[in-house]
C-alpha cells in the first residue's frame, strides 16, 4: 500500500468509524492484538495513559538498564479499546530489542483512559514515544495532528505543452518517512542537510532530529544548546563537517567541540538569510546590509561601498565555484566576480540572470554551472523569468522554463546534481520533484503519478552511496536506485 492510498484509508477510519480496519503506522508489526476496527488519535477527550504511569515505566526501565551513551527513540502505536484494555499494535524499532520488548509489556499491562466520541468509548488508536537521551529514558503521548491526515492537494504543473513518461521512475524505490511512522518530529521540513558522515539533520517547526538510516536522534534540550524547540532556518556545513545553523535568532555552529553560540550582531547584522559554506572554508552570511564572509575567525562585509557594481545590499544568495568566482545574488540583480575581482554585472545583458537573484548554484564535473532564480520584479502568476539557467563550461547560456522546455513549473526550491547518475534534481513549489538528465530529457514525480507524498519539495540531499533524500510538505522522500 503506497503512502497516498494509507493516508487516504487513515483519514475514512476517522470519518466514519465503521466497516473498515485502521491501519498499523510502524513498519514492525504487532499481529497478537484483536482485529476490531479503530480510528486514529480520535475523540474528546482522546484515549491516554496518565503522564505518571510513563513516568513509572522509565524509572523501572532506568533501574533495570544502563543507557549511559544511548541516545535515540523508540515510538509506539497502542490500541486502547473501550473498556480501556491496551495492546501495542506496532513500533519503529527494527532491532527488536529486550528494551523495546519491556516497553511493549509495559504499555500492556498499565491502565488507559479510552478514547470516547459523542459521550461513548470507542476503540483508538495512539502514539507514545520513549526518548533516551543523557543516560535515562523518558516517556510521552504522541498526539497526531488530524490534518496532516488529510490528502494533499493535487500537484500543479503549469507546463501544459510537454508530455512526461518518467521512463526513469520503476527504477527507483520509494519510500516515505513520516512522524506517524517514525520518530520525526514533523512531516514538514523547509531546511535540512547531509552531513559528511552520512548524517541527516532534519529540521522543522517542531524540534531537530539526526537519521543516519537506521536510527533517529533527536537535538534537545540534553544535548544541545536549545532549551526550547530550536527554529531552523538555515543550515549548512563547511568543509570540516562542522555543522553551522541559524536558530532561535542565534548562529550556532556544532563540531568535534560540542556547540559555540553567536550572537549576529556581533557580526553587525540582524540576521542572516542564509548560510552557505565553501570549500575554500569561508563561511558566507548573506543578509540586508550585504554579504557577510567569515574565514579563520575574522569576518568582512562586502556591500555596494565595497563593490560599486552590487545592484544592491540586500544579498540572499552567494556561491564559489571551481574556478574561483564569486557570484552573488541581491533583490535588485546579480553579479560575478573573478579571481582578478573584475565584476560581471548581468543587468541588462542578454543572459537568463538579467534582473533575476541567483537563489541556488551547483555544478557538474564537467565544469557546467546550473542556477535557480527568483525574478527582482515579481508579476502575479507564473513567472517565465525564472526557472534554469545553465551556464557551459564554455560560457554559453541557456534557459529553460515551462514554455521552452520540459520544466512543469518555473519556481525552483532547491537543486542537487546527482554524480552517481549524472542528472540534475530539482524541487519545486506545487509540481513536486523533477528529474533532468541534462540532454533534454525531463521527468516529473509528485503526488499524482507516483508514491511521492505530496507536492511541495523544499530540500534535495544525497548521500555518499547515491541515496536521494528530499524534505517536502508531506514527510521525509527517500529514493534509492533498484
Amino acid at each position: 500500500m503506497n503512502v497516498r492510498t494509507l493516508l487516504l484509508v487513515c483519514l475514512f477510519n476517522f470519518v466514519l468509524s465503521a466497516g473498515l480496519y485502521a491501519q498499523n503506522l510502524f513498519q514492525e508489526k504487532i499481529e497478537i492484538c484483536s482485529k476490531e476496527q479503530f480510528c486514529m488519535d480520535c475523540g474528546t477527550p482522546k484515549a491516554t495513559v496518565d503522564s505518571f504511569t510513563l513516568s513509572g515505566i522509565a524509572d523501572r526501565i532506568n533501574y533495570r538498564y544502563n543507557l549511559r551513551g544511548g541516545s535515540g527513540t523508540i515510538t509506539f502505536q497502542v490500541l486502547v479499546d473501550a473498556a480501556g484494555n491496551s495492546c501495542v499494535l506496532s513500533h519503529d524499532d527494527a532491532s527488536h530489542s529486550p528494551l523495546t520488548n519491556d516497553l511493549m509489556v509495559a504499555l500492556n499491562t498499565c491502565i488507559w483512559k479510552p478514547a470516547r466520541v459523542d459521550g461513548k468509548p470507542v476503540n483508538a488508536s495512539v502514539n507514545v514515544v520513549f526518548t533516551i537521551a543523557y543516560g535515562k529514558i523518558t516517556g510521552r503521548m504522541l498526539r497526531m495532528d488530524l490534518a496532516e491526515l488529510t490528502v494533499p492537494d493535487s500537484a500543479v504543473v503549469y507546463n501544459k505543452l510537454y508530455q512526461y513518461h518518467n521512463p526513469s521512475l520503476s527504477s527507483y524505490s520509494i519510500s516515505v518517512l513520516t512522524k506517524y511512522n517514525s520518530p520525526l518530529p514533523d512531516n514538514v521540513s523547509q531546511v535540512s542537510l547531509m552531513d559528511k558522515t552520512d548524517t541527516l539533520w532534519y529540521a522543522t517547526a517542531k524540534g531537530m532530529i539526526k537519521y543516519d538510516g537506521k536510527f533517529f536522534y533527536p537535538i534537545n534540550g540534553y544535548n544541545s544548546p536549545f532549551a526550547l524547540t530550536p527554529d531552523v532556518s538555515a543550515i549548512a556545513m563547511d568543509k570540516d563537517n562542522n555543522k553551522w545553523l541559524y536558530a532561535n535568532r542565534n548562529v550556532y555552529m556544532y563540531g568535534n567541540k560540542g556547540w559555540q553560540m553567536f550572537d549576529p550582531a556581533q557580526f553587525g547584522i540582524s540576521k542572516p538569510y542564509n548560510i552557505i559554506t565553501t570549500a575554500t572554508g569561508e563561511l558566507f552570511l548573506p543578509n540586508s546590509k550585504g554579504l557577510l564572509i567569515l574565514r579563520n575567525g575574522k569576518f568582512r562585509l562586502i556591500d555596494n561601498q565595497a563593490i560599486l557594481d552590487l545592484p544592491s545590499n540586500n544579498v540572499h544568495y552567494a556561491y564559489y565555484d571551481t574556478k574561483g568566482r564569486l557570484w552573488i545574488g541581491t533583490d535588485k540583480g546579480s553579479i560575478m566576480l573573478d579571481k582578478k575581482q573584475k565584476v560581471k554585472s548581468f543587468n541588462g545583458t542578454r543572459t537568463p540572470l538579467d534582473n533575476v537573484c541567483i537563489t541556488n548554484v551547483t555544478e557538474d564535473e564537467k565544469g557546467n554551472l546550473y542556477f535557480s532564480m527568483d525574478a527582482c520584479k515579481k508579476p502575479a502568476g507564473d513567472n517565465d523569468e525564472e526557472g534554469l539557467a545553465v551556464m557551459s563550461a564554455d560560457g554559453k547560456w541557456a534557459h529553460y522554463n515551462d514554455k521552452n522546455s520540459g520544466m512543469p513549473a518555473n519556481h525552483i526550491n532547491s537543486m542537487l546534481y546527482d554524480k552517481f547518475e549524472h542528472v540534475l534534481w530539482m524541487g519545486t513549489d506545487k509540481s513536486g520533484l523533477v528529474r533532468f538528465d541534462l540532454k533534454n530529457g525531463w521527468e516529473n514525480y509528485h503526488n499524482n503519478n507516483s508514491t511521492i507524498p505530496g507536492r511541495d519539495v523544499y530540500q534535495v540531499m544525497q548521500d555518499s552511496k547515491g541515496t536521494i533524500y528530499a524534505a517536502t510538505a508531506n514527510g521525509l522522500l527517500k529514493i534509492v536506485k533498484k
